[in-house]
């Protein structure tokens, strides 16, 4: 599946600004604030909302799942029968044994003849989540899909997700505000702010990018400040702590502030997180 140029205006408001994606990671992680588009993008490459410029493309014959906002549910009836009509309209054979499996696999099976207006938030969500599998999709596309749950069904869901993509060629796009469900799903993550989408990161590559971070006296700092961005000009200033991805340089920057007499109090290295990546991704965009 690839998103061409897309943009998207609800009246003057500029929502997606060109967006250029391809879904071809077995998961990718969607990150992004509240309003920087994420459910409008996803709604498209679903075709739920239409007056788009650009272009979206999906292989011939591939079918998409998605679970973006809670389905319609009769409430009256119970899961099973939710399962069955949801299936029925989107003209899915119902497969028992899969439906079955899908159901235990999540904590279901118990709660699957009983009506829906006794489930809770995170009840439903596996519902909606085991009616976007039922048919099998190529492309999966799930729109807080842990949302209501407790961390123990976050994790069950992540591990089905992460499995079922791994085991079906499944290629999954997912949204959420729990950085470290990202982390834990994903293959790589793109970043959306203001309708605008980054450039696609690898996880395991992120991982591997340490930061150094040097604590100053704060009648240091403004000296440090200078000295190391001679050496680093994309080191961060938050206060008193100056970060630099040039950790090879650490005996330079060391060397150099000693010259002045400039000492660090405290040195700390770090691997890059998500939610590192999320922040630094923020702080860029309110340049």
């Amino acid at each position: 599946m690839e998103l061409s140029n897309v943009t998207k205006k609800y009246r003057s408001n500029l929502v997606l600004n060109q967006v250029n994606f391809m879904l071809d990671s077995n998961v990718t992680g969607l990150i992004g604030k509240n309003g920087a588009g994420k459910t409008t993008m996803m709604k498209i490459m679903c075709n739920i909302i239409p007056n788009y410029s650009g272009d979206v493309s999906v292989d011939n014959q591939a079918t998409v799942g998605y679970l973006i906002e809670e389905p319609k549910y009769y409430k009256n009836r119970s899961g099973l029968y939710n399962i069955k009509y949801f299936t029925n309209i989107n003209g899915t054979a119902y497969d028992k044994q899969y439906i079955n499996s899908l159901l235990e696999d999540l904590g279901m099976s118990g709660y699957v003849n009983k009506k829906m207006k006794t489930y809770s938030m995170g009840m439903k969500q596996k519902l909606g989540l085991v009616i976007a599998l039922a048919r099998k999709p190529d492309y999966l596309i799930l729109d807080e899909p842990t949302n209501g749950m407790d961390p123990d069904g976050s994790i069950e869901v992540l591990r089905i997700i992460r499995d079922l993509a791994r085991s079906q060629n499944m290629k999954v796009l997912i949204s959420s505000h729990k950085l470290e469900d990202i982390e834990a799903v994903s293959d790589d993550i793109v970043f959306i702010d203001k309708g605008v989408l980054s450039n696609k990161e690898n996880i395991a590559e992120l991982s591997t990018q340490s930061t150094l971070s040097l604590v100053f006296d704060i009648k240091d700092i403004e000296l440090a400040k200078q000295i190391i961005k001679e050496i680093d000009s994309q080191a961060k200033i938050d206060e008193t702590i100056i970060s630099t991805r040039q950790v090879n340089k650490l005996q330079d920057i060391l060397k150099a502030l000693s010259v002045d007499g400039v000492y660090p109090v405290d040195i700390n290295k770090h691997k890059q997180s998500v939610k590192d990546y999320y922040f630094s991704q923020m702080k860029d965009g309110e340049k």
